[in-house]
């Protein structure tokens, strides 16, 4: 397989350094470039400030026109009927009301051309990786998922907490799990154990639980395509939604391996426990997200999202050498490909 992971320090070539810090050379280039110029060539100095004054305020007014647009396909999607149409594509006949003419399109076009995932043979094994998280804090989350509008029967919960720091977590995680078990088709609990190899982070922790679940599908005989995986942080609150959405999106793919499903991160659990300027950091997060699920060029994986088991593993999982597993695990899977991956914004 293609070395798709970071390398250690003492690996790095002087050609790999200087790609790792060109962006932010670029970055204190174009922030002192104003204080430069002023001393050089003032007139030059004043030209690059309007020109960059200009540049965001047409920026911002193209935010704004496409910050609403989102919002309003946003809450278009929320209002449909997404188990009633994936019921639809499994019967081949469009019998949910209220729909849009795609879904109309969409199963026709299933009819005519099945894709390799059927909308009955698919399982979803979501993840939730904790650290020193009480229950007060994880129940909500899984309880949130147990709430979808989905079949929790076809569904595999993944506890994934820490060793690290005398595993604070693991209390929670057990109580979680003598409670829930019978509610999905199986419950897996795992303890991520320290290594010196890895950063500490959630990467190193998802992998290890990824592992046990590639070993638990291999067990039960089940095709890893067939397996679609949700990450999830200890504090999320996936849509009622968002398994019917999934799952009709998935089904639609034609080759599932190469796409990555990101829903739209909303920062908006404690917005009014945190301090002022928190709240206008996480508004502005959210902003941002709704607009790039309308820029499908531009979407990378973000925060949670969600991949076929085979495509985590023919790259190995997620990185353990960064903290910032969700966006790189883009480029591991764009890499791996050699350039066949796209994300769908859900």
């Amino acid at each position: 397989m293609k070395r798709i992971e970071i390398p250690y320090e003492e690996d790095r070539s002087r050609r790999y350094r200087f790609f790792e810090a060109l962006p932010g050379i670029l970055s204190w280039s174009l922030l002192l470039s104003p204080l430069i110029l002023s001393l050089l060539y003032p007139t030059a100095g004043v030209l690059f400030v309007i020109a960059y004054l200009l540049m965001w305020f047409m920026k911002s007014i193209g935010l704004n026109v496409r910050s609403i647009q989102g919002y309003r396909t946003l809450e278009l999607h929320k209002k449909l009927p997404w188990g009633a149409m994936l019921q639809d594509l499994k019967t081949g006949k469009v019998e949910a009301k209220s729909v849009p003419s795609w879904h109309t399109d969409n199963v026709e076009r299933i009819k005519a051309h099945e894709n390799p995932i059927h909308a009955d043979d698919m399982y979803h094994a979501v993840v939730i990786a904790s650290y020193n998280e009480s229950i007060e804090v994880l129940e909500p989350t899984v309880q949130a998922v147990i709430d979808s509008d989905y079949d929790m029967k076809q569904v595999i919960l993944v506890m994934a907490y820490e060793e690290r720091n005398g595993a604070q977590s693991e209390p929670a995680v057990k109580e979680i799990v003598k409670k829930y078990k019978s509610v999905f088709k199986h419950v897996i609990a795992t303890k991520h154990p320290v290594t010196d190899k890895e950063v500490k982070g959630k990467g190193g922790n998802i992998t290890f639980a990824g592992r046990e679940l590639e070993k638990y599908v291999h067990k039960h005989k089940i095709d890893p395509l067939k397996v679609i995986v949700t990450t999830l942080d200890s504090d999320n609150r996936p849509h009622e939604q968002y398994l019917n959405a999934l799952s009709y999106v998935y089904a639609l793919t034609e080759s599932p391996k190469h796409v990555s499903y990101q829903p739209i991160p909303m920062f908006t659990n404690n917005i009014w426990d945190v301090p002022a300027p928190m709240r206008i950091i996480a508004t502005g997060n959210s902003f941002w997200n709704i607009i790039l699920s309308l820029r499908q060029h531009m979407l990378r994986n973000f925060s949670s999202h969600a991949q076929s088991l085979q495509t985590l593993i023919d790259t190995d999982y997620w990185s353990v050498r960064t903290i910032v597993e969700d966006g790189h695990q883009f480029w591991r899977t764009y890499f791996r490909y050699d350039g066949r991956h796209d994300v769908y914004p859900l």
